[in-house]
């Protein structure tokens, strides 16, 4: 029977109601007592190393999980994070692109209503998360409504539903089935050994580009200290040109003179950027705009934060970002 360690973070999962709403309150050992179909799958450690509502995640909150596993990696054949919906997809991307050469499974997983509300979809969530762990398969993965979803393109897209988490511009890597997974990507193990990159940058920013904004937002940012901005553009990734009183072609060129970086994602879910589709992208490209090409929003922040933390030059994250 295979050894996995639960790391309990909170969210919904573990909430219980109060006069201030749902509060994260269970303790792991609580959640896993709630779903006793576990004892007949692995052997379970447990533990907690935060208990927050996922939207106060912050990026110390990340290192956290990154120390939890790298410290307990040895010892268990799979890791399972419960975690609140809201930014686990960011926290999914984020360890995906942390860990290099991980030869394990680590499932993510939480749900929309708490564990011990009537109907609640944890139950099912978890268990999927436990036999996903126990799997010869390795990778960051997050298991939701019956799906496995590989963590580095997984997006929140129902604030209630059941389904909560698609993956974007992939099928699924799994679908649970009778108590097994069925897998539809396999990722073979590497050869070399596993790395933790903690090295992450605050100093990014997403900004999501609307007909009403103003260029001068790029001048505002880089003095606020961003050191790298993600421009959430129209269709294939577009800004307005000097066709537009809003042209945001200057603004960009002079923030990458500037020594800042700039890169170029798109405000549609499917299909991602193509910046040498229209005379904006190409221009912006040409002054050195990077493109995200079919990366999600998160996993795009994960690689420019990890990538500003890490020193890279603006040549060496063009090549990390664009080469994914």
């Amino acid at each position: 029977m295979k050894k996995i360690l639960m790391i309990a973070t909170g969210g919904t999962i573990a909430c219980i109601p109060s006069d201030n709403g749902l509060i994260p309150s269970l303790s792991g050992k609580e959640i896993i007592e709630l779903v006793p179909a576990l004892q007949h799958i692995c052997t379970i450690d447990i533990i907690k190393i935060m208990n927050i509502d996922s939207s106060n995640l912050s990026p110390h909150n990340w290192i956290s999980m990154l120390d939890t596993v790298e410290k307990n990696y040895n010892d268990y054949d799979g890791f399972v994070i419960t975690h609140g919906t809201d930014t686990m997809a960011y926290s999914a991307s984020m360890l995906s692109c942390a860990i290099n050469n991980l030869s394990k499974p680590i499932v993510f997983t939480g749900s929309q209503l708490p564990i011990k509300v009537e109907g609640t979809d944890a139950c099912k969530n978890i268990q999927d998360a436990f036999l996903s762990a126990c799997s010869d398969n390795c990778g960051v993965f997050l298991a939701f409504n019956g799906l496995i979803h590989n963590g580095d393109c997984t997006k929140k897209v129902y604030s209630q539903n059941f389904t909560g988490f698609l993956s974007i511009n992939q099928e699924p890597a799994g679908i649970s089935d009778n108590e097994k997974i069925i897998w539809n990507i396999v990722n073979k193990k590497p050869e070399s050994s596993i790395s933790f990159n903690k090295n992450v940058s605050e100093k990014v920013f997403v900004l999501k580009m609307v007909p009403s904004l103003k260029p001068e937002i790029i001048d505002i940012l880089i003095n606020m200290g961003y050191l790298g901005i993600i421009i959430e553009g129209y269709g294939a990734g577009g800004v307005p040109t000097e066709e537009c009183e809003n042209n945001f072609i200057p603004a960009i060129q002079k923030a990458i003179e500037n020594g800042a970086v700039i890169v170029c994602a798109t405000q549609c879910l499917y299909d991602g950027v193509h910046l040498d589709k229209y005379p904006m992208g190409i221009i912006a490209e040409r002054y050195g705009a990077i493109s995200c090409k079919n990366m999600t929003i998160e996993k795009t922040l994960a690689k420019l934060m990890l990538g500003l933390g890490s020193k890279m030059s603006l040549k060496e994250l063009k090549e990390y970002i664009e080469n994914d």
